[in-house]
């Protein structure tokens, strides 16, 4: 595997790094689309969201709030964007997931906005129906890093698990 330009930059020292904490780094985006653009990555090489531990994926919402904070405090935004680019279709292009924190300002030349799609009112039902039966689990997570533990060595035992309930499972194999 091949190292991220993200993980790269952090060894080499070519980033401009404005936080740190032991996972996750904050820097200066190289290409900012306005002055004070930031990128929140975790240290470790994650893809997509869907990779990222969901307790680091917190903390990393945390630190981009902060981020926001200090942007409107220290570089008089009027504004934020707080953006992820998950997987190549939504624009992503490091191997690396990211959230940016754009800084926005009056008259600053950006435009995020989007035509709404028209959806019949059996479409809309569709999704919805397909969406909820997928996200029953979605308030169970890990709230906290685990702590590093010596793993005692499992016992085999003859009971079967239903593999088809477990969300983890389901979790890894949808993983592009």
């Amino acid at each position: 595997m091949t190292e991220s330009p993200i993980v790269k930059g952090l060894k080499e020292g070519k980033l401009m790094v404005v936080y740190e904490e032991d996972d996750i780094v904050v820097f200066l985006d190289p290409a900012p689309v306005t002055p004070g653009h930031m990128v929140v990555a975790p240290k470790d090489h994650y893809t997509i969201v869907e990779e990222v531990p969901d307790w680091l994926m917190g903390r990393m919402g945390e630190i981009a709030n902060k981020a926001s904070t200090a942007a409107f405090e220290t570089l008089g935004a009027k504004g934020t964007n707080i953006l992820i680019h998950n997987g190549t279709p939504a624009g992503q292009e490091l191997n690396h997931l990211t959230i940016n924190v754009i800084p926005r300002f009056d008259n600053d030349g950006l435009n995020f906005m989007w035509q709404p799609k028209q959806l019949t009112e059996e479409e809309m039902s569709t999704v919805e129906l397909t969406l909820k039966q997928e996200t029953e689990l979605i308030g169970q997570f890990e709230t906290k890093k685990p702590a590093v533990t010596q793993e005692a060595p499992v016992e085999e035992t003859a009971e079967e698990t239903d593999d088809s309930e477990n969300y983890m499972l389901k979790q890894i194999t949808r993983i592009p």
